[in-house]
């Protein structure tokens, strides 16, 4: 999908142009500094040179770019779009399914919306937006996305051990006790904002790998560690919970997490 303009002389002639007036500005603005009275009138000569006839040449260019973009906004909508993208997802090694407007690329979601001029990749609640359209760019943008999410290795255990730590500490706090609660539901979002206390924790963890995390756990079936029992909990309002992917894309609700000490009910 190349969309080299067939007549270029006026675009490339104004962005000539602009180089130009850029150049011849910047040194005048320096005039103050340098008192080079002899470079100014030379930068004041060229950028009227420049300005003259620029208008005329501007509504050419604009006119060319108008045509440029009203043929991209058409071939959006055809089929020979649809064929591009899903081939560059392809070639950028991404596994989906679906059809456009809408793919599916676990954990995420794709949705390219062709009035609004832009795609959303979503990972639950959390989402990004671009508006480069472009097949090969955007499968690039999601590519890069897609490969980060699943190029982490995750260890349930290891997760579980982080979650029980915050959910200890939530716990204490939530309920003002100086032992923790068992039994007792912990919202997951006080754990997150636990285990990433810090700021620079939180860049290296966002929220989506947290999320992940919390389906691959949900999907691995393995809720249990040591003398602890793992159980999420479910929000009456949906609105209100955070919204677990796993691996194939499944959705999950949950609100809460909840720790069962099995010493304790034995």
């Amino acid at each position: 999908m190349s969309h080299q303009i067939a007549k270029e002389d006026a675009v490339t002639e104004m962005n000539t142009k602009v180089i130009k007036l850029a150049k011849c500005w910047h040194g005048l603005r320096l005039v103050g500094e340098t008192w080079n009275i002899k470079s100014a009138h030379v930068n004041l000569d060229s950028i009227h040179t420049v300005m003259t006839g620029l208008i005329p040449q501007w509504e050419e260019a604009n006119k060319q770019l108008v045509e440029q973009l009203e043929t991209i906004r058409v071939e959006l909508g055809a089929p020979a779009y649809t064929y591009e993208l899903e081939r560059e997802l392809k070639a950028a090694g991404i596994q989906f399914s679906g059809d456009f407007p809408q793919y599916t690329l676990p954990p995420f979601k794709l949705v390219i919306s062709t009035d609004g001029l832009e795609a959303r990749l979503s990972l639950g609640r959390k989402s990004e937006r671009t508006a480069d359209l472009n097949p090969r760019r955007l499968a690039q943008w999601a590519g890069v996305r897609y490969k980060k999410v699943l190029a982490r290795k995750f260890n349930a255990a290891a997760f579980m051990k982080d979650l029980l730590e915050a959910y200890h500490i939530a716990n204490r706090l939530h309920f003002r006790d100086k032992e923790p609660s068992y039994g007792r539901a912990v919202p997951l979002q006080e754990l997150y904002n636990i285990l990433t206390i810090r700021q620079s924790s939180r860049q290296d963890y966002p929220l989506q790998f947290f999320v992940f995390d919390l389906g691959l756990l949900k999907e691995s079936g393995v809720m249990k560690l040591d003398k602890y029992r793992f159980e999420f909990g479910f929000a009456r309002d949906q609105k209100k919970a955070i919204v677990v992917v796993d691996s194939m894309g499944r959705e999950s609700y949950f609100s809460s997490l909840t720790v069962y000490s099995l010493e304790a009910q034995g």
